[in-house]
């Protein structure tokens, strides 16, 4: 089961990442870093002008768009596309996330009542993920994507350079809060594990006791 759970988290990003890396590339907005996972890297790879990374810690990824966060004069830069364009590549991944989870979920569905529960299990947890990450990443807090459409509207009220310095705070802000609640929850996570861990040596104390037992025969 957590194997499942981590390949099927593994490919949920992945699938994420690639929907806001080829749309910003359709609405020719330059990504200069395309990354899955966090840490020190196990590949890294150069192809024009985009540098493709694969780290070590594969439960994350991200796209590092010219300009996302500040003002530049370079035509390619996110802060300098369209509002919609912005819109389409901020959504993307949530968008994918969603459709592949309704998707999914409906293939799970049939396949179980057609008698392939395996597959269909699969297929359903890989739904339910896939629906998780989209619509927690459609909230709009700040640094998930359902926060662009709403604070990329500050330039037009106080201007590209104001409004983009602003933006920058406000998502560095929510950045952090989001870091200190994720370290949080890996505390929490790691606790209920080794909980689950002493519950499984109790409930099989006498098992392993037994176990010891023929050792200790089997030596003498």
């Amino acid at each position: 089961m957590v194997i499942l759970f981590v390949i099927s988290l593994i490919l949920c990003i992945v699938i994420h990442e690639l929907a806001h890396f080829f749309v910003a590339k359709l609405v020719k907005c330059k990504v200069k870093e395309f990354g899955i996972g966090f840490g020190k890297a196990i590949f890294k790879y150069t192809y024009k002008g985009t540098k493709y990374r694969l780290n070590w810690l594969l439960l994350g990824g991200y796209n590092k768009l010219e300009s996302e966060l500040s003002y530049s004069k370079n035509k390619y830069a996110f802060s300098n596309l369209k509002y919609r364009n912005k819109v389409f590549i901020a959504l993307a991944g949530v968008g994918i996330n969603i459709v592949v989870g309704i998707f999914s979920c409906l293939l799970g569905k049939y396949t179980i009542n057609h008698n392939l529960i395996t597959f269909g299990f699969i297929s359903l947890f890989f739904g339910i993920l896939n629906l998780a990450l989209g619509i927690t990443n459609a909230i709009p807090f700040p640094a998930l994507d359902g926060s662009y459409p709403i604070l990329i509207c500050l330039e037009k009220i106080y201007g590209k350079k104001k409004g983009y310095r602003l933006i920058n705070k406000i998502m560095t802000k929510g950045m952090l809060i989001l870091n200190n609640i994720n370290k949080i929850t890996i505390t929490v996570l790691v606790t209920i594990y080794r909980i689950q861990i002493i519950n499984f040596i109790i409930s099989n104390l006498n098992n392993l006791i037994n176990i010891l037992n023929k050792i200790n025969g089997w030596i003498k």
